[in-house]
């Protein structure tokens, strides 16, 4: 794995807070000024599998609104938001990757009942986990997290989950919402809950955190409400920013998507339960 330091431009706030190499400790605070130490995993190692989403990409398994991914090839195995029904959850889960007890970090992108709703029948089935949530979720939610006795990590700021892994820390406001990067040897992935602080802005946070260039960027965009000349605006800046490949899906919008997938062509990742990607989308 190859690690590097850097100090982003535009934040001026991020802080050391896990040593490379091991996961961070079940607290997010900001401990000092500084850098965030940035490692690189490869990305044959990576694999990420859409375990709920509003469609299924094979037949004979069940959609329904919300989105939740699983991602493998790390440290630890992560689970990315826990839908809205979590029996549908963890069924997928079991189908689709593993026991849902092996699951060893949950991280949830914002307070919204589609991306948190399954969290409960998740921890009842796997307690041991630690679970990322941003300082600002309800306290409903932070009580569940501490009734089935997981570890709670309050993120605060810029984060690393395990090596190559980072939270973009809170964006936006109402609600705030956190998103994932990974930094691979191909470049970086972004993966996006619903991107209610805008799709762009996340992937410019994530250019700043990691110092490279966007491989992927996949997840909701938030986009239903977006005109077809919107739309096309976002794909332009995609393009400024170096985005190469796109998975837009959930919260995008069925008419966005399409329009997202024309422009891509076959740097277009479709994206549905069921679906796997790893390096071998990603040529």
């Amino acid at each position: 794995m190859m690690r590097t330091t850097l100090v982003p431009n535009c934040l001026a706030l991020l802080t050391v807070l896990a040593p490379a190499g091991r996961c961070s400790d079940t607290t997010a605070e900001e401990s000092e000024m500084g850098t965030l130490e940035i490692e690189v995993v490869p990305l044959d190692d990576l694999s990420i599998t859409i375990v709920y989403d509003n469609t299924a990409y094979h037949q004979g398994l069940r959609a329904d609104w919300g989105f939740a991914c699983v991602i493998e090839g790390l440290e630890k195995k992560i689970l990315f938001d826990t839908g809205a029904d979590g029996d549908l959850l963890l069924m997928n889960i079991d189908k689709l990757v593993c026991h849902p007890r092996d699951m060893e970090t949950v991280v949830l992108s914002h307070e919204h009942w589609d991306h948190v709703d399954g969290l409960d029948e998740f921890l009842t089935m796997n307690p041991g986990v630690e679970v990322f949530l941003l300082e600002s979720f309800p306290e409903e939610i932070q009580r569940t997290v501490a009734g089935s006795g997981a570890a709670s990590v309050e993120v605060t700021g810029p984060v690393e989950i395990c090596t190559g892994i980072y939270s973009t820390g809170p964006m936006g406001s109402d609600p705030e919402e956190q998103s994932l990067v990974i930094a691979t040897d191909h470049g970086a992935v972004v993966i996006t809950g619903c991107a209610h602080p805008g799709i762009t802005g996340i992937v410019r946070r994530a250019i700043e955190l990691t110092g490279q260039d966007i491989l992927l960027v996949m997840g909701g965009f938030h986009l239903r409400s977006h005109r077809d000349e919107q739309v096309q605006q976002i794909i332009g800046e995609f393009r400024d920013l170096g985005v190469v490949y796109a998975g837009p899906c959930h919260c995008t919008g069925d008419r966005q998507i399409e329009i997202i997938s024309e422009a891509f062509q076959e740097q277009f990742i479709r994206i549905g339960v069921g679906r796997v990607v790893t390096a071998a989308d990603l040529p």
